[in-house]
């Protein structure tokens, strides 16, 4: 234990010690793609070191040449002790399949679930991908808009029992949940499987996030009926190391069937080996880096409660927050407001669902997966800014 916490105790330092100078010269899509003077709260990706673990397995498959085509054995077989001692999930590497990243498992999926034609329950606010992938493969559709209670974010049931009584043969979760934090209870995916059981169709899980969630119960616990597609990219931080695994249970089995093998080739030798690293012993980053978006996490719940003009149902994991900003002066494209006037890049809420939802047209998704100095920097420019307007 003592360890674990002189471990955390420095990379929690090295994280405060992070300079925006070193960070602007990275060449991901975060920083990469701003101006100069823009501060990046936008797409997920974290600005904290990478693991060790992920470092060192890279660099030893490059210099051992190891840049062939990938056998994905050590990490499926990782990834399902992993899911036994943190997820208390019993899956069997013969039900693991790797693919390229996430949503090709998730295309991969509905490709094979559904039909031309069929509906596709969506709960939106939702990562806009899915919305694209749906449309790229001519499924309908069916958008179930979450609730917004006094206690958080919550499925509307009579809304997704509506759609599938209507002929939507699949759900796609997005477990925990982009952009609003929740993680679903048990009781509330049982209540879902039950759902969609009586209409005899599937759910397809995105997990994605599931690492960042200390109690997390995965949705293949629950119910046979479903494919669930994760991987270490958002966990660790490391989404530009391409690669996820497919997990299918007995009922649908036919979904790794359909994959063909070049599919299976996609995700690379660094990658897995990266993941099987990761999968098997972070040495403890990830359990720092829970903490300290806990007080990231922290830092801007304070901060939102200061501005009787925002509104926040905080995540309940992860380093994303879903902010109604509708009363905070800011217009009707808020995103681009801040960005103009506070130079600080925010995704706008109207792409997390079609145009004219009350569930995203005015809200904003903001990443807080900063050290505490940048993100009080961030927040005292939009601060100003909404003092100025109000």
């Amino acid at each position: 234990m003592a360890r674990s916490s002189s471990a955390s105790a420095r990379l929690h330092a090295e994280i405060d010690a992070l300079r925006e100078a070193d960070l602007r010269r990275r060449r991901t899509l975060k920083w990469g793609a701003i101006d100069a003077d823009v501060l990046p709260a936008w797409v997920a990706e974290m600005d904290y070191p990478v693991a060790p673990a992920a470092t060192e397995a890279v660099i030893a498959a490059v210099a051992k040449g190891d840049l062939g085509y990938p056998v994905a054995r050590a990490y499926v077989e990782a990834f399902a002790r992993w899911a036994w001692e943190r997820q208390q999930w019993r899956v069997e590497p013969a039900q693991l399949t790797p693919v390229a990243d996430v949503l090709a498992g998730i295309e991969s999926a509905l490709h094979t679930l559904t039909a031309p034609g069929d509906g596709v329950v969506v709960l939106t606010p939702t990562y806009p991908a899915f919305l694209r992938i749906l449309k790229k493969l001519g499924r309908r559709l069916s958008e179930c808009a979450l609730l917004d209670g006094p206690d958080g974010w919550r499925m509307d049931f009579d809304a997704i029992s509506d759609a599938l009584a209507g002929g939507a043969k699949a759900v796609v979760l997005c477990h925990p949940h982009n952009p609003t934090g929740r993680v679903w209870s048990r009781a509330e995916l049982t209540t879902l499987a039950g759902l969609v059981d009586a209409h005899g169709a599937h759910v397809v899980s995105d997990e994605i996030h599931a690492p960042l969630a200390a109690d997390f119960v995965p949705y293949g616990l629950i119910a046979g009926h479903s494919v669930t597609v994760t991987s270490v990219t958002k966990g660790w931080n490391v989404a530009g190391l391409k690669g996820a695994v497919l997990v299918c249970q007995p009922e649908t089995a036919r979904v790794a069937a359909a994959i063909p093998p070049h599919e299976r080739q996609r995700a690379s030798v660094p990658s897995l080996a990266a993941g099987a690293a990761l999968w098997s012993d972070d040495g403890g980053w990830l359990a720092a880096i829970r903490d300290y978006l806990a007080l990231t996490r922290a830092e801007l719940r304070k901060w939102v409660d200061d501005r009787p003009g925002i509104r926040w149902h905080t995540a309940e994991t992860g380093y994303l927050a879903w902010l109604d900003v509708r009363d905070a002066g800011l217009g009707p494209d808020p995103a681009e407001v801040v960005l103009d006037r506070a130079r600080v890049a925010l995704d706008p809420g109207s792409r997390y669902a079609p145009t004219g939802s009350a569930v995203a047209d005015g809200f904003i998704r903001f990443n807080h997966a900063t050290s505490v100095p940048l993100l009080r920097t961030m927040l005292g420019r939009i601060g100003d800014l909404l003092d100025s307007v109000q």
